[in-house]
Parts: C-alpha cells; sequence; structure tokens
C-alpha cells in the first residue's frame, strides 16, 4: 500500500469511477424504469435481462479492477467537512457503496442462475412473478439502498464543492497529479 498522497486520484481510477458511475446508475434504470415494469410473459425481457446481467458482470469486472488500483495507488488525503460525525458517516457510506455493489451483484447473479436452472433449461416460461426468489427480493432491497447511498454521495460532493468549496471535484477529475510523500 502506497504511503504516498497525491492531489488527485491516479488518472485510471477517475476513468473507473465515471464509467462505474454511469454504468451502475444505467443498470438501476434499467432495472427500476424498464425491468419492473415489463411482464415475465413479454419475449423482450429475456433479451433485456441477459444485457442486464452482462452490464452486472463487467461491473464486477470493473470493480475488482478499481479496487486493486486504488489499494496500490498514491490518494488524496481523506476529504473533510469540519464535522466529525459527518466525516464518519462519509467513510462508512464509501465502503457501503463498495459492500453493496457487490452484494448486488451476487444476489443478481445467484438469482439468473436460480431462474436459468428452474425455468429456462427446461424451456419453460419465466415464473409471473420474480418476488418468488428470495435473491431477488434481497436484490431489490439491495438497489433500493444502492439509490438512496448514490444519491446521498451525489449530494455530498456537490455540498463539498459549492457549500465547502474545497474543490473536490478536482480529486476525481483529469489534470496534473502532484505525488508527495505522505507525512507521519
Amino acid at each position: 500500500m502506497s504511503r504516498a498522497l497525491a492531489s488527485r486520484y491516479q488518472p485510471v481510477l477517475v476513468a473507473l469511477h465515471w464509467l462505474l458511475a454511469l454504468m451502475i446508475i444505467g443498470l438501476l434504470c434499467l432495472g427500476f424504469f424498464v425491468l419492473a415494469n415489463m411482464p415475465n410473459t413479454d419475449p423482450k425481457k429475456i433479451d433485456i435481462l441477459v444485457w442486464h446481467m452482462a452490464g452486472g458482470m463487467f461491473v464486477l469486472v470493473l470493480m475488482i479492477v478499481r479496487c486493486i488500483i486504488r489499494i496500490w495507488s498514491a490518494h488524496p488525503a481523506t476529504a473533510t467537512t469540519g464535522s466529525p460525525l459527518l466525516d464518519r458517516l462519509a467513510s462508512v457510506a464509501h465502503y457501503s457503496l463498495y459492500v453493496i455493489v457487490f452484494l448486488m451483484i451476487a444476489s443478481g447473479w445467484s438469482t439468473g442462475w436460480l431462474i436459468r436452472s428452474a425455468f429456462q433449461r427446461h424451456g419453460e416460461p419465466l415464473p409471473n412473478t420474480f418476488a418468488v426468489f428470495p435473491t431477488f427480493q434481497a436484490h431489490a432491497v439491495l438497489a433500493t439502498l444502492l439509490a438512496i447511498l448514490i444519491a446521498a454521495h451525489i449530494a455530498a460532493a456537490l455540498y463539498h464543492q459549492f457549500a465547502l468549496k474545497d474543490g473536490l471535484f478536482r480529486r476525481v477529475w483529469f489534470g496534473q497529479r502532484m505525488i508527495a510523500p505522505a507525512e507521519k
């Protein structure tokens, strides 16, 4: 683990942050606004589910790469708000984002596996609802939690940028990156 501090995150991390943000928000929108409203009898649902699951697997790969790079690269000191409570909540929220994304992927993969082994392998139609699968129920709850955390993350970033005026967005954007040894 690097002890150096940087003025910005590593450019690959910046690219992964924004790509993952777009992909995760897109997959949540696809789940909440398209798949949830589409009856399981619609023949197009399987195709959209396949794209949704493929997107989830791509997010898994990118998240693993992001975690590895994040651990081994120099990064900025933790942003602070001046409030110990808000700073602690920020730390919990950031770790929760990682955990919930990985749990979302696991519950989605498990649900897809159950659907395939129980129905699609034998050519049977999908069940009337996926709510019969506990893994799907977990996926739905996690999706709601993730959406709330993302909204809070965006609100916190805007608070830093516009209320605290601490230039937080510079840290997660491309540009000149200075690296210095961390103070002990």
